[in-house]
């Protein structure tokens, strides 16, 4: 089980904004933050707005700009740009971003769920009213997979599906009946209750909470209408990055304002939580490392 180390360091609880210099904040009074999300963008950019607010006034900066996409490769390539200051992003995204950035990242915070751990894993969805009980029931049936750089909606699942012959060397299905992209979490979920594909990748913290209790909460389905038939090993928890190449006192900041929030701005963090985290911590980039060597090995 993988579990936050720190999550109340004294160090960040103990700095507010104005004991830090204020250097760096001449040169970047207005940054942009972007969040690579598995959910509808309308309901993801509701849920993050508060958040930009509520990031200005900790940095001490006039303003935060929000992004939110469901395409991973985008964001990615906006913060190798320079275009991005803060992205939340999976392992996969931050191995490519490492890679395309000669190591110009840094994880400045990561989630947490309610019970504490840093973990999360991917898993196999259907309806739940089909006769599915495993993955080796799904041989001739069509499953949805997410954004290629989605680690719980593609790198993960096409991994273990080469392992077991599932997919050829060019990633064709030999096993499926077809794999449909469908762009997203949400929309691998939905596409599995209305009956267009067999079954789906995704991920939950738990069989109770994730990407399909969010769902529930926001009335796109019902809790009874699918079940899982596969959970993996667990995975680190998505980062909160930032280019290395920033000052230190800007990312210190950035890291105290994730820890700090559930204490200094609720509403923001109740927003932006949404009843699924349990708060924000501190990680270390080695949790990562693993995802950077699987990259390598690939090229």
């Amino acid at each position: 089980m993988i579990r936050i180390l720190a999550v109340t360091a004294a160090g960040l609880l103990a700095a507010p904004s104005i004991t830090l210099a204020q250097d760096w904040r001449d040169e970047y009074s207005s940054i942009t933050f972007g969040a690579a999300v598995g959910e509808n963008a309308q309901d993801a950019a509701s849920r993050w707005a508060p958040f930009g607010e509520y990031l200005a006034e900790c940095m001490g900066i006039d303003d935060v700009v929000v992004r939110v996409a469901n395409d991973y490769s985008a964001l990615i390539e906006s913060m190798a740009q320079g275009d991005l200051h803060l992205l939340w992003v999976s392992p996969v995204g931050y191995s490519i971003l490492h890679d395309i950035t000669d190591g110009d990242v840094d994880p400045v915070a990561v989630e947490f769920t309610r019970d504490g751990n840093m973990g999360y894993y991917w898993t196999v969805v259907v309806r739940a009213d089909s006769d599915y009980q495993s993955i080796e029931d799904l041989e001739g049936a069509t499953i949805g997979m997410a954004s290629p750089t989605s680690t719980t909606g593609y790198v993960l699942p096409m991994q273990y599906f080469r392992d077991k012959g599932y997919v050829d060397e060019s990633d064709n299905p030999t096993f499926f009946s077809g794999i449909v992209h469908t762009g997203s979490h949400d929309n691998g979920i939905m596409s599995v209750v209305q009956g267009n594909i067999d079954a789906s990748t995704s991920w939950y913290y738990s069989p109770e909470e994730g990407n399909h209790s969010r769902m529930v909460g926001n009335g796109l389905i019902e809790e009874d209408d699918i079940r899982f038939i596969y959970e993996s090993a667990i995975v680190p928890n998505s980062p909160f990055v930032a280019p290395k190449s920033l000052p230190e006192d800007m990312r210190f900041q950035m890291s105290a304002c994730f820890v700090n929030m559930h204490f200094t701005a609720p509403e923001a963090f109740e927003s932006v939580t949404d009843g699924v985290f349990g708060g924000f911590g501190l990680v270390s980039a080695d949790v990562y490392q693993p995802f950077i060597d699987i990259r390598q090995a690939e090229k």
